[in-house]
């Protein structure tokens, strides 16, 4: 997932969660919405599912192909030395000259420089094998190192191989919030307004899970807007959290802001004569900001 769809599929998880949680009888009250939280859920088991899928699979394809890359690395180190020892002990200069590897330099090399590279110390321990009998190499070791190079050379395009395959699930993401979306703009969001004025705690803290934290709202951990019944901001609204012993006022334009508070989550009194008090429940998010939208309802 990028980041833009990580923030959506929070948004996701946060109403699916906060449904589950609420009154069957509320749900009841609003016609297909109990099988449409069950959907969303799907949708989201889904979304996960393939994310970790991405992430393992190229985890391991990276693991594999470092774990032959190790053994190509130690394989044809000690192969060198065997034909490098032949060309010392028979003063041939030349043969020592086109083997003078070190194992760091093996190591340090591209995948593509170390095919090469083996390549060379493969060829030149075939060229005089009847003398490196004697050093330890065999036809049968020989063997193994050019099948080991192979498998090798095979695993390097492994890497692009996963890029294939995180292409192909990158579009089946896509399905899926596009699915999410759709659900929830054409089906849960209007199902919600049949409890905006019978649940009206329902209504709000569900609209405030619907919102998608952005990147930039991080300066502010908390923000209220209060309005009353015909939607119209609220002004001198006193709201107070519970283990916090500042009482807090909305402004003219009915809100009021909270640069921190801890994570986790936390419960606010509403108040005011004229209106029925209200307490809701919000959550606060490490490195991402809480909006709560509060209508108040006359006494």
């Amino acid at each position: 997932m990028n980041r833009k769809q990580e923030r959506k599929f929070s948004m996701y998880n946060a109403v699916s969660t906060y449904l589950q949680s609420v009154d069957p009888t509320i749900i009841g009250k609003m016609p297909l919405m109990a099988e449409a939280i069950e959907a969303l859920q799907k949708n989201i088991d889904e979304i996960r599912a393939i994310s970790e899928n991405q992430q393992e699979s190229r985890k391991a394809y990276r693991q594999i192909k470092q774990a032959t890359r190790e053994e190509v690395e130690n394989t044809f180190y000690l192969l060198l030395g065997q034909v490098k020892s032949l060309a010392v002990n028979t003063n041939n200069i030349l043969l020592r000259d086109q083997v003078t590897f070190s194992l760091s330099a093996l190591k340090s090399m591209s995948d593509g420089n170390l095919q090469v590279t083996t390549g060379i110390i493969l060829e030149k321990a075939n060229e005089n094998l009847a003398d490196l009998l004697t050093y330890g190499a065999t036809a049968a070791s020989l063997t193994a190192a050019q099948d080991l190079r192979t498998d090798y050379i095979s695993k390097m395009a492994d890497p692009r191989n996963a890029i294939s395959y995180k292409a192909e699930e990158t579009k089946l993401l896509k399905i899926e919030f596009a699915k999410a979306d759709k659900l929830l703009e054409e089906t849960m969001d209007t199902l919600i307004i049949i409890v905006k004025y019978s649940d009206m705690t329902v209504y709000d803290i569900y609209k405030n899970n619907r919102k998608i934290i952005g990147p930039n709202g991080m300066a502010l951990a908390f923000r209220v807007f209060v309005k009353n019944m015909a939607q119209e901001p609220i002004q001198y609204i006193k709201a107070v959290i519970e283990g916090d012993a500042t009482t807090y006022k909305t402004s003219s334009r009915g809100s009021f802001q909270i640069k921190s508070l801890p994570e986790g989550m936390h419960r606010i009194t509403f108040s005011k004569a004229g209106y029925q008090t209200q307490v809701i429940e919000f959550p606060i998010t490490k490195k991402e900001r809480t909006d709560l939208h509060v209508t108040m309802q006359p006494v």
